[in-house]
């Protein structure tokens, strides 16, 4: 350690002043004038401003020494402050920081300096960007915005935790997006945590492609995923006399006439409940006995092939709601009431019952994955579409014995 001879110099002792009062002043910095200004500081805060490199400055704490640099600058009409922390006292001598500091001022004065933490991109913005774009998106596909409504829903919950944060400080801190990771796990369950990285992290680099000064890291790179489980919503084959009870008791008014037809049609076809309720009437083909669903989940479009009893839920829906044009929706406001109705299962799980149903009854896999609209691995959009007209009279063969084990299963025939 260096002596320290410059402990009696008057510039530096303090005066009787408030104990909290900031004390700046301009001086050549050396490690004995920090050192001493570190032992009179008297529990005050002082800054030190150097005279040999503009932009640097030191703080000096009652229990810690900063050296930082600091730039405030005005182009193009606009203020822009440069705030950047160096290091900390002793590791970091005053010959270390000024090295810094000039790697810093030449960066400012090449104008690649990054944004101070007043100009960072904040989280908040970076979602309310986001967010925008997927209702853009959902948009362009001609669904509802039902994954930005449930973004937003967990920005007011697990996701209001970063609320105020810069992104650039969130990339550097994963560590703490790893334990809120696993605090979200215990407190909302671990399919919600994930969903919270991945938006996180799909926010984060949609923002890094037009903000340059964002760290190239993904600020989730420390959170560990929760192993993924299927879940097993499939309805027992015991179990169906009692949804068709429930389904006869379904109330329907004339906002949403369809609404009993709109499950049964889930059950029969393993349609996806929001991909049934956007089906319109000019996608419903007779003459080729299919159903399409054009802009799916994977974008593109699933043809569902018809039975006798899917067709006669469909006449049956038509009969009721009367539609007055090919544009109308075959399920008419079914997708905001669907889960409303006291069933044993509905929804998603109508889709696993039929897939348990297909099985049942000794569908190939292929043809099972081709008639739910997946697209088995391997194998392009181009390809499935020829399957399906190659394989039609076989898959409306597998169609006929899954609609038919599915009736017999409830013990009665609702459509006839």
């Amino acid at each position: 350690m260096s002596t320290r001879t410059a402990v009696k110099s008057p510039s530096l002792a303090p005066t009787k002043a408030p104990s909290l009062a900031l004390l700046e002043k301009k001086l050549e910095l050396s490690d004995s004038r920090v050192e001493a200004a570190h032992d009179f500081s008297d529990g005050r805060t002082i800054v030190l401003c150097d005279t040999r490199v503009e932009g640097l400055r030191v703080r000096v704490g009652k229990h810690r020494v900063t050296f930082f640099f600091r730039h405030d600058d005005r182009r193009n009409g606009q203020r822009r402050i440069t705030v950047e922390t160096l290091g900390h006292l002793p590791a970091m001598t005053v010959k270390e920081a000024r090295d810094a500091a000039k790697i810093i001022a030449g960066r400012v004065a090449a104008g690649s300096a990054g944004p101070g933490k007043r100009a960072a991109l904040r989280f908040d913005d970076a979602m309310t960007d986001y967010l925008g774009h997927l209702k853009r998106k959902a948009e362009r596909a001609g669904k509802p915005a039902r994954w930005a409504y449930n973004v937003a829903k967990l920005v007011k919950g697990p996701l209001a935790r970063w609320s105020g944060w810069s992104l650039a400080d969130m990339a550097t801190n994963p560590g703490a997006l790893q334990k809120w990771h696993r605090d979200v796990t215990r407190t909302s369950g671990p399919v919600s945590a994930d969903h919270c990285a991945r938006i996180v992290r799909a926010a984060y680099r949609r923002a890094a492609k037009t903000d340059l000064s964002l760290p190239p890291r993904d600020p989730t790179a420390a959170v560990e995923y929760n192993p993924k489980s299927v879940a097993q919503t499939g309805m027992a084959f015991k179990l169906f006399p009692k949804w068709l009870a429930a389904w006869h008791a379904i109330e329907v008014g004339p906002k949403a006439p369809a609404r009993k037809e709109y499950h049964l049609f889930c059950l029969l076809t393993g349609a996806r409940p929001g991909e049934a309720a956007r089906i319109r009437w000019r996608d419903v083909k007779p003459s080729a006995r299919i159903v399409e669903i054009p802009s799916a989940k994977a974008q593109n479009t699933i043809r569902i092939v018809m039975s006798a009893a899917i067709a006669r839920v469909l006449k049956r829906a038509r009969d009721l709601s009367k539609p007055s044009g090919p544009d109308d929706l075959v399920f008419k406001r079914c997708e905001q009431l669907g889960h409303r109705e006291a069933l044993p299962v509905r929804g998603h799980g109508l889709r696993h019952t039929w897939r348990t149903v297909a099985a049942d009854v000794g569908i190939d896999e292929l043809h099972a994955h081709v008639m739910l609209g997946h697209a088995p691995k391997n194998i392009s959009e181009s390809y499935i579409t020829r399957l399906v007209l190659a394989a039609g009279p076989a898959l409306r063969q597998a169609q006929r014995k899954v609609s038919r084990r599915i009736l017999g299963l409830l013990g009665t025939d609702p459509t006839a």
